[in-house]
Order: structure tokens, then sequence, then C-alpha cells
């Protein structure tokens, strides 16, 4: 089977919208705010070659995380419709205009509930 340039990149996307959309279900009748977090963490016991392995970690948090570096933030208004986005990349040498974003460092973005994760 041959892959497609750009056919992981979309797979991880749609994986990611799926399940944001399951949480933003889930709590589609809240009224206060909450937030939506992406992360990747080492999983236990899991090496390959002797290097940990990352596990991706997107979940629901009810009190404000702090921003730490590696983690994309959503603020989920459901009030208003909007979630804003908080994409704190990396303290390392990174092609960030090759991700549509400005500069080094956090970066924020808006983007309304129905297709949360997708931005123009």
């Amino acid at each position: 089977m041959k892959q497609e340039i750009g056919e992981t990149s979309k797979a991880i996307v749609e994986d990611d919208e799926r399940l944001i959309e399951r949480i933003l279900d889930a709590n589609k009748a809240r009224k206060d705010l909450y937030w939506i977090v992406i992360f990747a963490k080492p999983m236990k016991g899991v090496c390959v070659e002797g290097k940990p392995t990352l596990i991706k970690v997107i979940k629901p948090y009810f009190t404000r995380p702090s921003n730490q570096v590696g983690m994309i933030i959503g603020e989920v208004n459901n009030q208003s419709g909007v979630i804003k986005w908080s994409v704190n990349m990396p303290d390392r040498p990174f092609g960030f205009g090759l991700l549509g974003l400005e500069q080094d460092g956090c970066v924020e973005y808006e983007t309304s509930i129905p297709n949360s994760y997708v931005y123009n």
C-alpha cells in the first residue's frame, strides 16, 4: 500500500477532531467555562530502542490548567459558542511557518464550536 503525502497528518487531525467533538457533546449543557487540553506524555514501561513512547492525551479540565510547553489548551464557552485556543509550542528549533504560526511561543486562536479544531 502506498502512503500519500499528508495522509498521516490528516488522519491525526481527524482523530483529534472526533475526540474533541465527543468532549464538546458530553459537556454541551455546561454554562461555565471549561478547558480541553491536548498533550503527549510518556507511556509507562513502554520504550522503543530505549526511548520512551509517547501517548496523546485529549481530555476536559474543569479548572483552568496552567500553560505548559507542548500543550494545546482550548477554553470552551458554550454561552458564546467560541473556543479560545492557546498553542504552546516546544522550546526547540521548529518550522513554525509550516504550521501557519507567525512566531515561536504561545499563539492564540478562536474557533466556533462547530468545526472546533480546524481554523482558517
